[in-house]
Order: C-alpha cells, then structure tokens, then sequence
C-alpha cells in the first residue's frame, strides 16, 4: 500500500500514542497532517512501561477510538515494512517503551525522527536537566519543536549535541488552550461545581527523591482551607503517577486509593480524571499546582496561579524561576489560604503582568502550532 502512496507523492509519518494524557501534545499535528494530501499518518499506539505507571491496553484503546482516532498497536506493526519517512516522539524516555521502538533501534527504519517535550519543563536540579535535555531522543533527533526561544535556549545550555537541530513552532499542546473560552466543558464537571468558585489543584508525584511534590506537605492544609470556605470547590487533579507512585511507597494500596477517592468526593471535592486535562483548565477560576507542566501551562489561560513549593526539594530551573516572578508562592497553610482569601475578594495584583507574559513563554499562541509541526516535517521528508 505504501508503495502505491509514494507514487502519488505522499510521505508516511507515524506518530507514537503512549499515554492519554500526551494526546494533547500531538491531536493537532495529527489533524493538520490528516488534513494534507501530502501525508499520510499512522497513529502507533504503544505501552508505557513504568514503576509507577499502571499502563492498561484497553484503557489506551478506548481513549483513541472515543476520539475516533485510527491506529495500529505496536505489537502489529511491522516496523521493518512500514516504510516510515518520519516518526513523532511523545515520550524522551527509552525505557518506557518496547525494544524495537527505542531510539536507536527506530531510527535504522526512518530517515526523520522528531519529538515535541512530553510536558513544559519546570523542574530544577543538575540531573533533571539530563532527563528533559539528555536523552537519546532530544540528542539525536532531526528535530525536537519547542514552545518558546527561552524554551530553545535552555537545549543551548543543557543538551549535549545543542540547539541546532530544535525549532520553535509553539508547541501544539497549547493549541487547545488558544480559544479555551469556546471549550465544551463536560456538563458534569460543571454540574457538580454548581454555583461555588472551582480552583483546580496539581501535585506532583515525587514525594521521595526530587521532591517537587507538596502532597505530602500542604494536602491536609488543603483540604481543611476548603473545607471552611463552602463557596469554593476543590477541583483535584494529580500527576498522572501519583497513584501508583502511593502504592510502591506502600502508603496505599489500591484499595486505599479508592477508599481515598470515595472520602475526597464525600467532601465535596472533585477527583478529575479525564483524558482532557482542558475541562478542569476552563471550569476553574484559578490554580494551586507544584513544579510540573500545569504550573507552566495554566499561564495561558490568564487566570491566577499559586506555586506550590517544596522548600526540601529542587524547585524550579532557570525559567521556571523566571515564570514564578508571576505568581504567588505557597510553603505553608497560611501562604495558601492568603491565596484563596484573595480569590474569594477578586483580588488579582499580579494578573496585568502575568498575562503579560504569555507571549514569553509561548511563541505564536494562535492555535496552529500543530501546522507547524507539520510544515518543517514535510520539509525533512522531502
């Protein structure tokens, strides 16, 4: 079949699906590259194999085929006869993935490959910098898209093989956020905050070793801050491996998570666990998160942010330290609770300059990021 497309002209780019929650990052390169009679584009779904990560076929399967998504599982597909002429990234990580679709494997099939960063890097500390920018995907690519030139110059200043190879096109994870206003909210969600203020709150899952997490610090503050502010819903959305990162640290086990969910919800607070990470982006007012992607990412929508920080762990990296100049910082219950006591007042005293900033960390917030993508792809496959 791939034969007869390349008579037409076509090249054939496989983007490889391997956790929900990244979707994002790609949906719109896949819609612009469906959209090209130049193209044709598969979607691989893959595992993602991690300790703290409980990967389930079916749950991957369901998500793509909701989104009326075709794709091939990795263990049906032939890599040695797919006649790729480029493969989309969505995770640095090698070891996350089955043998043949590591980097240096892949890359004897394919003359282009590419990555978009899985997140928006926040994250300090001298061996993170190694995770984000030293992997053989961020070093040997032919090309890895980024969401700002500050963004570009922290690959000059951490990636072994630099910064030639990496192209700002904005990053099409942000295209869903450039119109967030016209978001279809799922009615649910909306229903159950009903008339009260949602604030969506983010933990990370490193509650040993890096220590970016405040869960195990600031929840209980959390929880009773709005537990005495009933005008205010808690909408709690974590780090997608937190739950599994409880369970090997035997805090938890999985019955305990759910009884731990079940309580949550009898409080009154929202578990959000959709695919969509923009549901809980536009229903809420404002947002308490830890050094992660949604520290960064909820700068776009304007609204106001706390930085949750962890004062025995690695903070944030160079721009990261520039982005929280924007926001308010909590380390303790009475920092967070003078956040939300603003809130409830409409009071923003950072919100001019915050927005302000938007441009710095996102080039070209104009929902075709994706398009992007794909333009400089079709110019490496030529």
């Amino acid at each position: 079949m791939h034969n007869d497309k390349t008579q037409l002209g076509k090249r054939r780019l496989a983007i490889l699906y391997q956790l929900p929650e990244s979707w994002g990052n790609v949906r719109t390169v896949w819609e612009a590259a469906r959209n090209d009679a130049d193209i044709e584009v598969v979607v691989v779904m893959l595992p993602f194999i991690h300790k703290d990560y409980h990967w389930q076929r079916e749950l991957s399967q369901a998500h793509l085929d909701e989104m009326g998504v075709p794709f091939v599982a990795w263990d049906a597909f032939v890599l040695e006869d797919a006649c790729l002429d480029a493969v989309l990234y969505t995770s640095p990580y090698d070891e996350t993935r089955p043998e043949a679709y590591r980097f240096a494997n892949l890359r004897q099939h394919v003359g282009c490959t590419a990555y978009i960063p899985y997140g928006l890097e926040v994250g300090g500390g001298a061996h993170n910098y190694v995770y984000q920018y030293g992997q053989p995907v961020t070093i040997g690519a032919t090309a890895v898209f980024v969401r700002s030139e500050g963004a570009r110059e922290m690959f000059v200043r951490h990636c072994p093989t630099g910064a030639s190879h990496v192209h700002v096109t904005g990053h099409p994870r942000m295209d869903g956020l450039a119109n967030l206003a016209q978001f279809e909210v799922d009615p649910t969600l909306r229903e159950t905050i009903g008339n009260r203020r949602a604030v969506l709150w983010n933990t990370h899952f490193s509650i040993d070793g890096d220590l970016w997490s405040t869960f195990d610090l600031l929840a209980a503050d959390i929880l009773d801050a709005f537990a005495s502010r009933p005008d205010l819903a808690l909408i709690f959305r974590p780090h997608p491996l937190l739950w599994k990162k409880l369970t090997n640290l035997n805090i938890l086990d999985e019955a305990g998570i759910c009884s731990f969910k079940e309580e949550l919800r009898a409080r009154g607070i929202i578990v959000d666990e959709r695919a969509d990470h923009r549901h809980a982006f536009a229903a809420s007012e404002a947002i308490m998160s830890d050094a992660g992607s949604f520290l960064m990412e909820y700068l776009a929508t304007g609204k106001p942010v706390l930085y949750l920080h962890n004062p025995h762990g690695l903070g944030v990296n160079e721009e990261g330290e520039i982005l929280i100049r924007n926001y308010q910082v909590a380390s303790t219950g009475a920092e967070l609770n003078r956040f939300l006591d603003q809130l409830r007042l409409g009071n923003d005293p950072q919100g001019p300059a915050r927005r302000a900033a938007i441009e710095d960390f996102f080039h070209g917030f104009d929902g075709q990021a994706g398009q992007r993508v794909v333009n400089v792809l079709k110019d490496l496959m030529a």
